[in-house]
């Protein structure tokens, strides 16, 4: 019984701390919200924008990518056939021409254009790059990069 009885009482003891961490006054809140906002601002600040033409295994591509240059961050972008035969594989990384260290992602391809993303890398240097390696309908594979720094 008295075990029950501590345990209520820690229980309790619990739950008034919580009130009184959530009375805060409206001022301090609003702060968080501006701090919160402030580093959203910061992220748009930080991202970079690739918009590069590229011909690659006998074909050209509009590359337009966005993304921050931070480990595990994401770029994300559009890549649009301007001209070749529709179909190609394209794999995408961030990080070295060997792609080691990084993960390869085939962009989704809807005709004659591409939906992609690739993942930064936890090693960062000013080699890094983003690597776009092209495999046409014939067979034909060629990769090239577009600097991020």
């Amino acid at each position: 019984m008295r075990i029950i009885t501590i345990c209520l009482l820690l229980l309790l003891a619990a739950c008034g701390n919580k009130e009184e961490a959530t009375n805060t006054p409206a001022s301090t809140s609003e702060t968080t919200k501006t701090v919160a906002t402030t580093d959203s601002n910061q992220d748009n600040r930080d991202q970079r924008t690739i918009s590069e033409s590229m011909s690659l295994a006998g074909i050209i591509l509009d590359i337009n990518m966005k993304g921050t240059l931070r480990p595990n961050s994401e770029y994300q972008g559009e890549i649009t056939l301007v001209s070749g035969t529709q179909g190609a594989t394209i794999r995408l990384w961030i990080g070295y021409e060997s792609g080691i260290g990084s993960m390869k992602y085939k962009a989704d391809g809807h005709g004659d254009h591409y939906h992609a993303f690739a993942v930064v890398p936890n090693e960062i240097n000013a080699k890094t790059a983003l690597w776009i390696e092209v495999q046409s309908v014939t067979g034909e594979t060629e990769t090239g990069s577009a600097a991020l720094q």
